[in-house]
């Protein structure tokens, strides 16, 4: 039986970040409690399925780099 490797606090992330479409895990963020955010992923078959904009629905929140991060 394998074991896994041992995992530190410092490695620890409790924001989670997701495609508000498709749900895929885009990335982690490091946060003091458990925390979900939405942004929307660059996968050509979720591209294909949503809307141009969604700063115009009034649920954008903040900007992280390349993504428009909403928080649930």
């Amino acid at each position: 039986m394998e074991r896994s490797p041992r995992v530190t606090e410092k490695e620890v992330h409790l924001g989670t970040i997701l495609c508000k479409h498709c749900h895929h895990v885009i990335g982690t963020q490091d946060t003091r409690k458990v925390t979900v955010y939405y942004s929307e992923c660059s996968h050509e078959h979720c591209l294909d399925g949503r809307g141009r904009s969604l700063v115009a629905d009034g649920s954008a929140v903040a900007s992280a780099g390349s993504h428009t991060v909403f928080e649930a």
